[in-house]
């Protein structure tokens, strides 16, 4: 069973592809000290079993330091703010050679949006459901993360997504 969604479903995810080049931009700005590791155990670094790869930096929703997000990532908070149903957003990163290994996210009635804003050459991938995308700077990925997934950065360099929970309506 696939969990992916049509994004052209959702009319925010048009709206936020839109804005894809200035959002990176802010991305690409953010130093690697801006994101916290993540508190997910289910992430390695490849050769590295005493790190881990995932970081994350909160911009609504819990954990978020509101006058920090609007300080460091204006526009992406902007972009965040404008979706119908929001739930929580924030910007993942991935360094190379991270895997978050299979599992299930728990929010029911609430899909994902991912929207790739760096995203290097290489094996880098989301897999859901036992359905594989690639991510691919600006397009928008939606999917129930009730279902079973996985994903991984085993380029050389770090990925970095928007990612916007929501109830869809």
């Amino acid at each position: 069973m696939s969990g992916f969604h049509d994004p052209a479903r959702f009319p925010f995810t048009a709206r936020l592809s839109a804005q894809f080049e200035e959002l990176a931009c802010e991305a690409r700005a953010l130093e690697r000290s801006d994101f916290v590791e993540s508190p997910d155990s289910l992430t390695t670094v490849r050769g590295r079993y005493d790190e881990r790869g995932w970081r994350y930096f909160a911009l609504l929703g819990t954990g978020a330091d509101p006058e920090r997000a609007a300080r460091r990532c204006p526009r992406i908070l902007r972009a965040c703010s404008a979706v119908p149903g929001l739930v929580n957003a924030g910007l993942s990163l991935f360094l190379p050679g991270t895997h978050l290994y299979p599992h299930c996210g728990e929010l029911s009635g609430v899909l994902r949006c991912h929207l790739p804003l760096i995203v290097p050459a290489g094996d880098v991938g989301l897999l859901v459901g036992g359905e594989l995308r690639r991510w691919r700077e600006g397009e928008c990925l939606v999917f129930d993360d009730r279902v079973e997934h996985e994903a991984w950065n085993h380029a050389e360099t770090a990925r970095v997504v928007l990612i916007v929970s929501f109830e869809p309506r």
